[in-house]
């Protein structure tokens, strides 16, 4: 009991499939203060590159409120509305794309390329339970988040107001210069206020990474009977593999065996075949044997090297289908022919025996037993079907 309770509790680190798996299910690690840390520094990138057209920006907004009497008031507000949206919606693009890009090149960093899942997006109703969401704001995670939240906020808004306080000097001074110096100067302190507040994110969302990635990792943690499951399921079980390999060995033994057969074939009596899926050189010598003998075997290639040495060696080859189909499945290279098939390869026997002396003959109707005629597959057919 005890080995069974170790063997459950959750001590393996999850394997690279179960990680895998967790992906493709929607559950990837993501960090919520590492894409407010990568949306701040993209607005800070952005805000250094719109110094350098400040002027053009100036310009076009100023436009929007020139005219050059009265009376344009009433048909200019029309087109400087529809201007301005067009403005609007350009500067929303120029933040927004460069923003979501952002987004996607901070989660392929942080937990993997973004994969799609319909499960992320399906309607759930075990959302709109009242007493399920007050649990998970009130529950321990909910509390770190909070807790989270405020020491960011504290923290921040002491960085901010340190910063202030540094730069009150300079703040002071504002009013007493021109207004292209106040406002250059005062760009230069929004961006270096920017730029402490996004280093300070970037060490809280490399903080706030680390955690979720344990998290994580955690909560895909396997036992020992995962892993041995998964195992099971990706390599086979143990019976199932040895299964396979003794499969693979009698194949190839079997195939060895097949092609080794085949300089006996110049001693074959007879060569049966189906006429090129299946061959088999039988041999029988009344003074040696006491039943026909199966010297070679084969199907596919092995048949057709069978056939070609029978040909070289002017041995007589008989078209039988469904004998030769039987003698390939029930017997095997160096074994007598199936008891039941006796009468069928006395028959192919008889009539070699007539054309080796010269005789012209036709090979004798025989019934091949309902059991033992078989597809090319090696299923057993059925019926009784007479061959010639």
């Amino acid at each position: 009991m005890a080995e069974n309770d170790q063997s459950q509790e959750k001590s393996e680190a999850p394997s690279q499939r179960r990680l895998d798996k967790a992906r493709e299910d929607g559950d990837v690690l993501s960090s919520r203060e590492m894409f407010v840390f990568a949306t701040s520094l993209c607005g800070l990138l952005l805000l250094v590159s719109l110094g350098f057209f400040a002027g053009k920006i100036i310009d076009t907004w100023s436009s929007f409120f020139e005219f050059s009497h009265q009376e344009e008031l009433q048909n200019l507000r029309y087109t400087k509305i529809w201007d301005s949206l067009a403005t609007i919606f350009i500067v929303g693009g120029i933040f927004g794309i460069p923003t979501f890009l952002f987004i996607i090149v901070t989660q392929s960093v942080v937990g993997g390329m973004i994969q799609f899942n319909a499960k992320n997006v399906s309607f759930k109703f075990d959302k709109l339970d009242l007493f399920k969401g007050l649990g998970r704001i009130f529950s321990i995670k909910g509390l770190v988040e909070l807790v989270k939240s405020i020491a960011k906020v504290v923290f921040l808004t002491g960085a901010v107001a340190a910063s202030i306080w540094l730069f009150l000097p300079k703040l002071i001074y504002l009013s007493a210069m021109n207004l292209q110096d106040a406002i250059r100067l005062s760009y230069s302190l929004l961006i270096l206020l920017i730029l402490i507040l996004v280093i300070l994110l970037g060490m809280i969302g490399l903080g706030d990474y680390a955690w979720s990635r344990y998290s994580w990792l955690q909560k895909l943690r396997m036992s020992r009977q995962d892993l041995k499951d998964e195992f099971k399921e990706t390599e086979g079980s143990p019976e199932v593999k040895s299964r396979m390999r003794r499969m693979q060995m009698e194949a190839s033994q079997r195939a060895t065996r097949q092609n080794e057969a085949l300089k006996d074939v110049k001693n074959a009596t007879a060569i049966i075949t189906n006429p090129t899926h299946f061959a088999v050189a039988l041999r029988y010598d009344p003074a040696t044997d006491t039943v026909p003998i199966i010297l070679a075997m084969g199907k596919g290639h092995i048949a057709k090297r069978i056939i070609d040495e029978a040909n070289n060696h002017e041995k007589t080859i008989v078209r039988s289908p469904l004998l030769a189909r039987a003698l390939y499945y029930t017997g095997d290279i160096g074994l007598a022919v199936e008891e039941k098939l006796y009468s069928a390869v006395a028959a192919i026997l008889a009539y070699v025996y007539q054309l080796e002396r010269g005789v012209d003959a036709e090979l004798q109707n025989f019934d091949i037993p309902d059991d033992l005629q078989f597809d090319e597959s090696g299923r057993v057919l059925g019926g009784n079907n007479a061959t010639t």
